[in-house]
């Protein structure tokens, strides 16, 4: 992320055009491979317009490494259009960003005596846990699988829902594929 990136400020993102900012979320991140904890920071941000200063509204999230400032010079240009396109400067700050949910995937073993329905209603109760409770979870249950067959729990975390700089994930389906 550039430096001095804040929420209000008109950045380049992970997608195309011209964005700004309206949240950052600093994170104590549970790497699985490591097993260890690292600092992550996830950039909420609503794109103005496309590279064609075309209206382009939508809303992403991203690691911060692929966000920076504009340069000066595209700054300016900005600046230049946003006075020359008021309605349409009025109508993105009455755009209300949608919600980007974060999404966990977890390999999971084929219950060999349960069926689909069955398995749902177990992790069903895997609720408002973050990475590494819910990791140790599925390990410890033998439900979680390394293996490379198997079916996928997705677990998502509502609009980046975070406790004590953590994701908080929650079940929400089988991925029977």
């Amino acid at each position: 992320m550039g430096e001095n990136v804040k929420v209000g400020d008109w950045v380049r993102s992970y997608g195309s055009g011209i964005w700004r900012v309206y949240r950052i979320l600093e994170l104590n991140d549970f790497d699985i491979p490591s097993q260890s904890y690292k600092p992550k920071t996830i950039v909420f941000s609503s794109r103005f317009v496309n590279d064609s200063y075309k209206r382009s509204f939508s809303t992403e999230s991203c690691d911060s490494s692929f966000v920076y400032r504009l340069e000066p010079n595209e700054q300016n240009n900005l600046n230049s259009f946003i006075v020359n396109n008021s309605e349409l400067v009025a109508k993105f700050d009455a755009y209300k960003p949608k919600s980007v949910d974060s999404i966990y995937n977890a390999n999971v073993n084929i219950p060999a005596s349960k069926s689909q329905a069955e398995l749902e209603e177990i992790l069903s109760t895997f609720q408002k846990l973050n990475l590494e409770e819910l990791y140790r979870l599925l390990l410890e249950s033998k439900i979680g699988s390394s293996g490379e067959k198997g079916w996928t729990a997705q677990f998502t975390s509502k609009n980046h829902e975070c406790s004590e700089g953590k994701l908080v994930y929650s079940f929400a389906k089988i991925l029977a594929f």
